[in-house]
């Protein structure tokens, strides 16, 4: 809906053709109708849209041009109570409604109105899968020393993600050796660097901004520590388990969805970071629970993170809500 980014130099680069509206921000109704015309043009069999404003902007264009919408949500969020408003006051028109996750499935069932039978969970898949390099390596190459407890956290600076609760954790554990790497960037950094220069934990917590290869970073260590709000099915869970973490994490339903009967992820119910600290705490203490975790983790990550599942179960809904459309399965 906006201009062109980073991704569509990447799709044109690939031979996929792109089309951009120039939005310059949610009120911009005038790229509703350069997306009508874009879709008048090419006459899809099906519009798959992605997150709220192109739900919405796939289903008053899907209804006046007569295209099937699918929709599609990959977070469970409360923050933004409009979004929800005009979720369930237009989802009615999707033909069918993809998610990531069971908890995001009975959340948008909930919330937005959508009949369970049009609801459809694709499964997640990494691409390419992380490969972890030699631990020393990695460690050297971060300038970590080799006694030191490393906890890592990777994604979105942004509110819901607590990160304020991991500063707490640090700023706690002050009777081990222990370093926390934070991965990513976004709106909220200046909020996180505020709250380290008033931390007694400052030089316990670095942020390494934005990283391309993450499993280089994973591979260097100890434990992943993830205490969101809210998730829909996060990446970054998916690559520190991928890459034999063991994974301390907030009592959410979708992590409660991945840990499984198995106890694949270590879960921690409310907000004190006292809490999570304990669990960090008992794993420093424990090399053989970190190791156990860790290949629970990656067991299942091997078995089930398969892109090739994710592509046809998206195949078989296109072929669901566009029956005349050219067989696409295997």
């Amino acid at each position: 809906l906006a201009p062109p980014g980073p991704v569509s130099a990447e799709l044109a680069a690939a031979g996929i053709p792109t089309f951009a509206c120039g939005a310059e921000d949610a009120r911009d109704f005038l790229a509703l109708a350069r997306l009508s015309q874009h879709v008048r043009r090419i006459k899809p069999n099906l519009i798959h849209a992605t997150l709220t404003h192109a739900n919405v902007a796939a289903r008053i264009v899907g209804v006046v041009q007569r295209v099937p919408v699918i929709g599609s949500t990959a977070t469970i969020e409360t923050e933004r109570p409009w979004h929800l408003s005009v979720e369930r006051a237009t989802a009615r028109v999707d033909r069918a409604h993809v998610v990531n996750s069971q908890a995001v499935a009975e959340h948008v069932i909930s919330a937005f109105g959508i009949a369970r039978r049009r609801v459809h969970v694709v499964p997640p898949s990494l691409d390419p899968f992380p490969q972890r390099i030699e631990r020393a390596a990695a460690r050297a190459a971060l300038g970590i020393p080799e006694h030191e407890f490393v906890v890592a956290w990777v994604g979105r600076f942004d509110p819901v993600k607590r990160l304020e609760l991991l500063i707490g954790c640090a700023e706690i554990l002050t009777s081990i050796p222990t370093r926390f790497l934070l991965v990513g960037d976004g709106p909220h950094r200046g909020r996180v660097e505020q709250a380290l220069r008033l931390s007694s934990a400052a030089r316990r917590v670095h942020l390494l901004g934005w990283h391309t290869d993450v499993a280089a970073v994973l591979s260097a260590v100890d434990a992943f520590l993830f205490p969101s709000l809210t998730e829909g099915m996060p990446n970054a869970v998916l690559e520190a388990m991928a890459c034999g973490l063991p994974v301390v994490g907030s009592d959410i339903p979708v992590l409660r969805e991945l840990a499984g009967d198995e106890e694949r992820l270590l879960l921690v119910a409310g907000d004190q970071p006292a809490a999570y600290a304990q669990v960090l705490t008992r794993l420093h203490a424990r090399p053989d629970m970190r190791r156990a975790g860790g290949e629970r983790a990656a067991a299942w990550a091997r078995a089930n993170l398969n892109v090739e599942t994710t592509v046809q179960t998206v195949l078989r809904i296109y072929e669901e809500v566009s029956p005349r459309a050219p067989r696409l399965t295997k």
